[in-house]
C-alpha cells in the first residue's frame, strides 16, 4: 500500500517544481500523475513516494504540509497508506458542516429566535473549548417548546456539500458500506441517507410531545468516542478490512474518529481539527475524496454521468 502527497487546487507549475525539489531531497519520489483534466476548474496532482516517511519525522512534516496548504491555498495532503476504492469499505461521515452546510440545531434556533444565542456555543463546541456533551445538552434543552412542524422546512432550505452526490455514486457503486455518524439529528440524517442512498445512520433522536421539541433527547448521545466506537463496530460486522475505512468530518467530536480511520479526511475544519487530523482537505467538497483514493477525474465521470 503506497504513500503519496496530494496536492489540490490551483497550481502553477513553478510552484508543481520547488515542492518536487523539496520531495526528491528525500530520496522518496517515485512517479507524479495529474488527476484532473482541461475540462476542470482546479488541478490535482499527486506525488506517488518508495515507502512512508520515517515516523520520526511524520509530525515535522504533517506541520509543514499543513503550513503550505495554509499559506497557498491549496491542500497538501499525505497518505502513508493508499486505499483501494475498487474493493468493497466502510466509510462514516459526520452530517452538520461535513455532509450538509449548516448546524442543524443552529438552524432550529433560528426559527425558535434564539438563533444567536446557541450558535456560538456550537461554535465554541465544535472548536473544541467546551464539551460537546454538555454544550448538546445545553443548546437542547434551550429548545423546549418549538413546534416539531417547522423541521420540514429547515431540511427543505439546507444546502447540501458540493460533491455530495458524486462521492455516494462512487461509493455505491463499488459497493462501500457507508454510514452517518452524527451529532445532529436522526429526523435530518434519516433523510439524507435516503436521498444518496447511505446504509445506516446513528444520530440523535429528539424526544417530541404534543408536536412540540422537550429539550430532551432519547438514547444516548453521538459523541466523539462513540462515533469512534460506531465505525470500529461498523468495521467489524461488515468483516471488512481496517485499511479499507474512510471518515469524514469537520468539528472536534470527530477527531477520533479521523485518527482511527486508514483514511481521516478533515472537510473545510476548523483550525484544531486541521491541525490534528491526519488528512485535511479544504480546496474541494466532498468529491475531493475520491481523488485522495487516486481517482481520475475521467474515472469518476465514467461512473457518475455527473
Amino acid at each position: 500500500m503506497s504513500a503519496s502527497i496530494t496536492l489540490i487546487g490551483s497550481i502553477t507549475l513553478p510552484y508543481l517544481e520547488g515542492f518536487e525539489a523539496w520531495i526528491k531531497k528525500g530520496n522518496l519520489f517515485v512517479n507524479k500523475q495529474t488527476l484532473t483534466d482541461d475540462s476542470d476548474s482546479y488541478d490535482v496532482v499527486r506525488y506517488n513516494l518508495t515507502q512512508p516517511f520515517p515516523e520520526s519525522k511524520l509530525t515535522d512534516i504533517q506541520e509543514y504540509l499543513l503550513s503550505l496548504s495554509d499559506s497557498t491555498n491549496i491542500d497538501h495532503v499525505y497518505q502513508s497508506k493508499s486505499i483501494d476504492i475498487t474493493k468493497p469499505g466502510v466509510a462514516v461521515f459526520d452530517m452538520d458542516s461535513t455532509l450538509i452546510k449548516a448546524e442543524v440545531m443552529d438552524e432550529l434556533a433560528v426559527d425558535f429566535g434564539i438563533g444567536e444565542k446557541i450558535s456560538k456555543v456550537t461554535a465554541s463546541a465544535m472548536r473544541g473549548e467546551i464539551d460537546f456533551i454538555e454544550s448538546f445538552v445545553q443548546r437542547l434543552a434551550l429548545l423546549e417548546g418549538l413546534s416539531s412542524d417547522v423541521m420540514d422546512g429547515v431540511y427543505k432550505r439546507i444546502i447540501h456539500m458540493d460533491g455530495i452526490a458524486v462521492l455516494m455514486k462512487v461509493l455505491n457503486h463499488f459497493h462501500w458500506h457507508t454510514a452517518i455518524l452524527s451529532g445532529g439529528f436522526t429526523y435530518f440524517a434519516d433523510r439524507i441517507a435516503k436521498e444518496y442512498g447511505i446504509s445506516e445512520v446513528h444520530a440523535n433522536v429528539l424526544e417530541i410531545e404534543n408536536g412540540k421539541l422537550t429539550g430532551k433527547h432519547l438514547g444516548p448521545i453521538v459523541d466523539a468516542s462513540r462515533k469512534r466506537q460506531l465505525l470500529e463496530d461498523i468495521v467489524s460486522k461488515n468483516e471488512l478490512p481496517w485499511d479499507q475505512t474512510i471518515a469524514c468530518g469537520d468539528g472536534a467530536n470527530d477527531l477520533l474518529m479521523l485518527n482511527s480511520a486508514t483514511l481521516g479526511v478533515a472537510l473545510h475544519a476548523k483550525p484544531l481539527v486541521r491541525k490534528d487530523a491526519p488528512h485535511p482537505m479544504s480546496a474541494l467538497g466532498l468529491d475531493g475524496i475520491l481523488y485522495l483514493l487516486g481517482m481520475t477525474t475521467s474515472d469518476i465521470r465514467a461512473i457518475t454521468n455527473l
